[in-house]
């Protein structure tokens, strides 16, 4: 006759500790999921909010700025305060070609695009490459309570260019209204 083998200690001790693997993997999974859920839920309920700079800010007083393209502004807010005779304006840093960041070169008196080859005049007005637009103007005003120039980025001045065999070009003068020009 064949004698019963009693399972000896050892092998129950396994047993019982691979029971209790699958048991731990299990109620892992489980605590892992609705980890997971609560997770979702809560990102959920907090709001998605981009903290970005103000668009309305003020840059000084006009006697900061001297006659000529002032480029201090160009990395923190991304304009350029522009002085000429008759008044202040800002031109916003961005290429009408496709949204580049062009760069101004004080000896040739313009701004280029280092991607697509735009090249802008002080004013703004296209004088090469592909760009089909003038670069926008923000709108400015004084604050009344303490004489600082405060630009509106997101108001901008877009007039149609006329095509002249210097390149697009709007005439400076109906480029000189309020609320892009703040006659000095």
């Amino acid at each position: 006759m064949a004698e019963d083998k009693k399972p000896t200690e050892q092998e129950l001790s396994r047993r019982k500790f691979l029971t209790l693997v699958g048991q731990c993997a299990g109620w892992g999974g489980i605590a892992a999921s609705l980890g997971g859920v609560g997770v979702g839920t809560l990102k959920y309920l907090v709001p998605n909010v981009l903290y970005e700079p103000s668009s309305i800010f003020k840059i000084g007083q006009p006697s900061d700025y001297g006659v000529g393209v002032d480029t201090r502004l160009m990395k923190e807010r991304q304009v350029w305060v522009v002085r000429n005779e008759r008044g202040i304006y800002v031109l916003v840093g961005i290429c009408r070609h496709l949204g580049c960041t062009p760069n101004w070169f004080p000896d040739q008196q313009r701004f280029r695009c280092p991607c697509h080859g735009s090249i802008y005049d002080m004013q703004g007005n296209v004088r090469g490459g592909p760009a089909p637009r003038t670069l926008w103007r923000s709108g400015v005003s004084l604050d009344a309570v303490d004489g600082q120039i405060v630009v509106n980025f997101n108001q901008r001045q877009d007039p149609d260019p006329k095509g002249t065999a210097e390149g697009l070009v709007v005439e400076e003068s109906s480029r000189e209204v309020s609320p892009f020009f703040l006659k000095i």
